[in-house]
């Protein structure tokens, strides 16, 4: 790829590449797409059908395959994997770096992965074997074996010699990792450092001894919030018994938190495992339609609840006018406590020392609100209906429904955190559909007391 001055596809490029494929004009469509940058070639492929986007990746080198690989989508990266045969893999992973090569074949069927591992150099399939045991969403599946360390004991020359012959190898380099005879973490040592000291001087006289680093089996959102709280460009990946084993950079980290706002919002709205680009309308159906099955019960049981109270309602039918008022108060209150609740358990502002503070706080606002909401709802219905006392009824429901409501959506994910569940979990559907209950039966069973004693 070679100026990398785009800023971005437009539609006349798609046009563009499409015409340039149907009419097989190669030599014009690589010199467009050299004059991308692969994210951006990525972005285009995923607008060609599966016909144009295999027509395009023949035309590439295997560095250029790999680079626009890794910033395709997972569904559409994986149609195309499938469809490429095992050579051109095998020549696409001997160009990428650890840990891309180790996410390529892991989502690939296990007898293929190990029929393309065994036509690797011994060295790239030992790296990518080591990679593979770890679970995607940890730091030993995000980590690469890229990296430079040099033990305590070493002189800055030999330090500057070791980055000179690693320089192709390692990208985005910045820090230098030290460590003991046996491989454990001691230190961190930067560039500028090396560049200005004495040649002579040992290592262990200028490192830094308070090094961050992280665990294999570390979440990866918790690496994330590592590296965001301290201002990481890289951080060193240890294994149990605190052995130098990895890293993992900037680019990777902003890849997690990207991933980790989708996951949070589409489970928030209910949709679990669904990739935007994803184009199978049955995988699609198949990820929304439990969580819309759960409500369609959920508003059964609120029927269900109504029902209960026929007789309430008989003598005043007017109440019913209030039902979409009710349950959407409730509902709102508890998407807006259980939103600030998750965002702040998922950027690290809100963690367990400070659960009870923020619980105090959400229900404070909640009892705040709900009063306000509770006098002009209180009103509105004295004056339609012609009775204040059931206006006063109407007004204290409302109050306790916007305060427990808000309880609920701010409660729920905070005590999740605490049983080491995805806190995204408790929105959407569940938090709606629970508050909607809670609203209909605060409502009905105060109006319900109200008319027995005026009867």
């Amino acid at each position: 790829m070679a100026p990398e001055t785009s800023q971005g596809i437009n539609e006349k490029m798609v046009e563009d590449v499409k015409s340039f494929i149907k009419d097989s004009n190669s030599k014009l469509l690589i010199k467009m797409i050299d004059d991308l940058r692969a994210a951006d070639v990525a972005d285009l492929v995923e607008h060609l059908n599966q016909e144009e986007r295999l027509f395009l990746f023949d035309l590439l080198e295997p560095e250029g395959a790999g680079d626009i690989l890794v910033e395709i989508e997972a569904p559409v990266q994986g149609s195309i994997i499938s469809d490429l045969d095992n050579e051109a893999i095998t020549d696409i992973i001997k160009e990428l770096d650890s840990d891309d090569a180790a996410d390529l074949v892991g989502d690939l069927p296990a007898e293929r992965a190990k029929e393309i591992i065994d036509t690797l150099d011994d060295e790239v399939s030992e790296d990518i074997e080591k990679l593979l045991p770890y679970a995607e969403d940890t730091a030993g599946g995000l980590m690469g074996l890229e990296f430079v360390a040099v033990k305590a004991d070493s002189t800055v020359q030999d330090a500057i010699d070791i980055v000179r012959e690693k320089s192709e190898e390692v990208e985005n380099l910045y820090h230098l990792w030290v460590i003991d005879g046996f491989g454990r973490l001691v230190g961190v040592v930067s560039l500028i450092e090396l560049v200005l000291e004495s040649p002579e001087r040992k290592i262990e006289d200028l490192m830094n001894p308070e090094v961050i680093f992280v665990e294999v089996n570390r979440d990866q959102e918790e690496v994330a919030n590592l590296v965001k709280r301290y201002d990481l460009v890289s951080i060193p990946v240890v294994d149990d018994h605190q052995r130098l084993v990895g890293r993992i950079t900037h680019d990777d980290i902003i890849d997690v938190i990207e991933e980790e706002v989708d996951e949070d919002i589409s489970l928030m709205a209910g949709v679990i495992h669904q990739e935007l680009s994803e184009e199978s309308p049955i995988k699609i159906s198949r990820a929304r339609l439990p969580w819309l099955i759960a409500g369609l019960f959920g508003g059964i049981f609120a029927a269900f609840v109504i029902n209960q109270f026929e007789a309430s309602l008989e003598k005043i039918i007017a109440l019913t006018f209030f039902f979409p008022v009710i349950m959407a108060m409730g509902g709102n209150t508890g998407t807006q406590a259980s939103t600030v609740a998750v965002r702040g358990l998922a950027t690290g502002d809100i963690d367990i020392l400070n659960i009870g503070k923020r619980l105090w706080v959400e229900m404070k606002v909640a009892f705040f609100n709900g009063i306000i909401c509770g006098i002009l709802l209180g009103l509105i219905v004295g004056i339609w209906l012609s009775s204040y006392g059931l206006g006063i009824v109407v007004a204290f429901s409302l109050v306790m429904i916007v305060f427990i409501s808000g309880f609920i959506g701010a409660a729920v994910p905070l005590a999740l955190k605490r049983l080491n569940v995805d806190p995204a979990l408790a929105t959407g559907p569940f938090v709606t559909t629970s508050n909607d209950i809670i609203s209909l039966l605060i409502y009905l069973g105060f109006v319900t007391i109200f008319l027995k004693l005026v009867s």
